[in-house]
């Protein structure tokens, strides 16, 4: 009788003990470029916890040069353990991403190779690839910049434009902006381009400056250009210049 209840209360506990936690979720995307760059698009509007990602590059000297979330909300996405393995040709880290964020949110990381600037991207002609621009905002630390880019009436032949808000914690502080530019179907010959909206705001959220930067083709098969001159700029000044690292780029400044 005593083994029997024994038996029983072993039981019992077994089933009240919780199951061995489960192998981490793993993913692997391939990365979408040239030699010289490429970028890739990673789903998170279900959320993540402690998922591994595989990233497999066009190379084996690429560098993770910026990560853009697009849809997502506020804090939505935490990256972690980054490493690059397979002598390089992979990249591979931990992604974390909140339940709350919308179904169509998602990451756009993209690669570039710092010792070597891509021949074509991001400024030459033809549809087709990752393109980007760093625009450098020379204005008082504690401001608080919005940048939304593309939307309807906005772009044409785009996607995965970047749209993102950051505090400005330096006098002089540079933020790349990318977006993908379709070159396949009716975009093979159509101009592409996007603008980008800026709204910069005081520590009490106040608007105390804003405007629109262009960046794409102004002709058929042209290069890349940024310019300043799409759109006002209202209590902040812009100009179109090369970017420090070269490449197209973007100067704004406010006293």
């Amino acid at each position: 009788m005593k083994a029997t209840i024994a038996a029983g209360a072993i039981a019992l506990l077994a089933a009240a003990t919780p199951a061995a936690a489960t192998a981490a979720e793993q993913r692997t995307v391939r990365c979408t470029g040239t030699a010289d760059g490429c970028g890739v698009t990673i789903p998170i509007g279900d959320g993540a916890k402690d998922e591994v990602v595989t990233v497999k590059l066009t190379d084996t000297n690429l560098q993770l040069e910026s990560v853009t979330a697009v849809s997502a909300v506020k804090n939505g996405y935490d990256l972690s353990k980054e490493t690059y393995r397979a002598g390089g040709s992979e990249f591979r880290f931990e992604l974390d991403a909140k339940k709350s964020n919308p179904k169509r949110a998602r990451l756009v990381l993209v690669f570039s190779d710092p010792g070597d600037p891509p021949t074509s991207a991001p400024g030459a002609g033809l549809q087709g690839g990752w393109k980007w621009f760093d625009a450098v905002f020379k204005i008082p630390v504690g401001l608080k910049v919005t940048i939304t880019g593309g939307g309807e009436g906005t772009s044409i032949c785009t996607r995965e434009e970047t749209s993102t808000t950051f505090d400005i914690t330096s006098r002089e502080q540079s933020q790349r902006l990318v977006y993908y530019s379709k070159g396949d179907g009716g975009c093979a010959m159509q101009l592409s381009y996007s603008e980008f909206q800026v709204k910069i705001r005081n520590p009490a959220g106040q608007l105390v400056a804003s405007g629109r930067l262009f960046y794409g083709q102004q002709y058929v098969a042209g290069d890349y250009v940024v310019s300043c001159g799409y759109g006002p700029w209202v209590g902040a000044g812009c100009l179109s210049q090369a970017a420090p690292g070269g490449g197209p780029g973007a100067l704004i400044t406010k006293g």
